[in-house]
């Protein structure tokens, strides 16, 4: 009976966004949906293409897909076994390393957000399977509290177009670097915002044995810092 259930539940996640998407051709489609965490996330779909967002900022498959993306093509995954993902969105970068960079290891996505959740299964198809967990819970705590460890961690844990200041205390970092196995990756996606202050992280990371490069104003807006092991 589960089994069955399962199966509708995949069959309509299909069907509804197809069916939006035939009719985008002919008129954009945009819906609105109440978060406890984001405020309102708004669903446009246009020319056959989705995107997520916020007031104030793309969460999925627009502007952030490529800048994830470019992230990942500044980073090796052909030793990667693990990856950690904090901040699923609608799963774009989950969907970015399965199908763009063929990757089929280890996939964990965390997000505090159960409407992201949700949206991520139903709109853009992102599921559990045995290669892909997905963790609603807040990454500091899961951070913290957690002890599986990862070759890649890739951070993007923004609030709209804020990152809330916890994820940039030292704590979080601690646990962070601690999740990371020997050799591993970190990629932490930030925006180009003076009060966005990460030369204490940068410091850390140096004490810890990671060396890091920052690419800035990628798509415009988007600082994002790479660090890895010597």
């Amino acid at each position: 009976m589960l089994a069955v259930i399962c199966m509708k539940s995949k069959i309509a996640s299909f069907i509804l966004p197809l069916t939006r998407k035939l009719v985008s051709f002919i008129f954009p489609l945009t819906r609105k949906i109440k978060s406890e965490y984001s405020g309102y996330l708004e669903l446009t779909t246009f020319n056959g293409r989705t995107l997520l967002n916020t007031k104030n900022t793309n969460y999925s498959y627009g502007a952030l897909q490529r800048v994830l993306k470019f992230g990942l093509l500044n980073t090796d995954l052909s030793e990667t076994r693990s990856i950690l993902v904090l901040g699923l969105g609608g799963g774009c970068v989950v969907k970015t390393l399965r199908n763009k960079f063929k990757y089929t290891n280890r996939i964990t996505a965390v997000d505090i957000d159960p409407v992201i959740i949700e949206i991520a299964e139903k709109e853009f198809g992102i599921f559990e399977d045995d290669k892909t967990k997905i963790i609603c819970d807040d990454a500091f705590d899961y951070v913290l509290n957690d002890n599986s460890t990862f070759d890649l961690i890739l951070i993007d844990l923004f609030i709209d177009n804020k990152i809330p200041d916890k994820f940039l205390l030292m704590e979080f970092w601690r646990g962070i670097i601690n999740k990371l196995n020997p050799g591993g990756t970190i990629i932490f996606n930030t925006l180009c915002d003076p009060c966005v202050e990460t030369r204490e992280i940068e410091n850390k990371l140096m004490k810890r044995g990671l060396k890091y490069r920052i690419h800035r104003h990628v798509e415009g807006t988007n600082r994002m810092l790479i660090a890895n092991y010597y």
